[in-house]
């Protein structure tokens, strides 16, 4: 798994790739949360790519649900943004879609954002 990110106006971009699963969620949990106190920091808000995720296991979901603690009382919302179908499916099943807002591609998710986040992006 790999974890790199950007920033684009107010919104910081998290992409992740490989696998989410016992042997990374760690390492994903650590860059998210940092990220994270970024977003607070800055008063920024958080998309995560999981484009080049094939796999999120429930300690990776877990991640996720730390890090939207963290978040929420600071007024920080983390967008989960182009998941392939598998990811999908796993976040549907597990209600994590009611929790985080999803959407199928980055500029949408970016928009939700703001505009300015919206007209940084460059698809990298």
């Amino acid at each position: 798994m790999k974890v790199t990110s950007g920033e684009y106006g107010d919104a910081i971009v998290v992409r992740v790739s490989g696998r989410i699963d016992q042997n990374s969620a760690a390492e994903f949990q650590k860059a998210l949360t940092s990220r994270v106190d970024e977003a607070i920091e800055s008063k920024a808000q958080i998309v995560v790519d999981l484009s080049k995720v094939d796999y999120i296991s429930s300690v990776g979901l877990r991640a996720l649900m730390i890090a939207n603690k963290q978040a929420a009382p600071k007024g920080v919302t983390i967008r989960v943004a182009s998941m392939q179908e598998v990811v999908k499916e796993v976040f549907h099943i597990s209600h994590f879609d009611k929790v985080f807002p999803t959407f199928d591609e980055m500029p949408a998710a970016l928009q939700a954002v703001s505009a300015l986040a919206a007209a940084a992006y460059t698809d990298e």
